[in-house]
């Protein structure tokens, strides 16, 4: 009883979303970052990952906190996109600002038109596996499509000066691809975990 006293008290504090986010998405970033080097042919180019694991931790946090979660999201993104990024000349505050509120938010946009598509309440109870992977597709298209739309205005390295149409495409293409990947691999691999952990104390 004292377990679950102070478990709920964890989750119900005012700042568990915001740190669940933030901090969520840098130790995402992290297994992000060990990916590549795994297997460097994932980093497509430069802010595209054709396997993108924060993306799932982006939905994570939206679908259990909703817009307190993107918030978190929100912040812990600062980090990575300095990380990453803030040596390229383009990369300035304003350019940050906006890249990384498209990452937190267009997570929860989406969940938010399809609950009232779907007519899903607040606390979720209707929600099914196939409004989650509707999500998980939804915002993939629309973070790829603003990103790019950013990443190519804002020319941030040579890939996105003047590209094709086909080139455009593969980058937009690429990056969908990686968000929606890498959510359905973080969310699944997250219920397996889940799964295992109840396996494990009912033995």
């Amino acid at each position: 009883m004292y377990k679950t006293d102070f478990t709920q008290r964890i989750v119900n504090a005012k700042l568990a979303p915001y740190l669940f986010g933030a901090f969520g998405w840098v130790l995402a970033w992290k297994l992000q970052l060990l990916l590549q080097q795994i297997l460097p042919g994932l980093d497509y180019a430069t802010g595209v990952a054709l396997v993108f694991l924060p993306a799932g931790m982006r939905t994570l946090a939206v679908l259990i906190f909703g817009l307190r979660g993107a918030v978190g999201i929100f912040f812990g993104c600062m980090y990575s996109t300095i990380d990453y990024m803030g040596h390229l000349p383009a990369i300035d505050t304003s350019i940050t600002l906006i890249i990384c509120s498209i990452s937190a938010f267009s997570a929860y946009l989406m969940m938010q038109l399809v609950c009232w598509w779907q007519k899903i309440g607040a606390e979720l109870d209707e929600l099914k596996f196939s409004d989650v992977l509707l999500i998980v597709l939804s915002q993939g298209l629309l973070s790829a499509t603003l990103h790019q739309f950013v990443f190519t205005h804002a020319h941030i390295d040579h890939a996105y000066a003047n590209p094709s149409q086909m080139e455009a495409f593969m980058l937009w293409a690429g990056m969908a691809t990686g968000d929606i990947v890498g959510s359905m691999l973080f969310m699944l691999g997250g219920i397996a975990l889940v799964n295992l952990f109840h396996s494990l104390r009912q033995h």
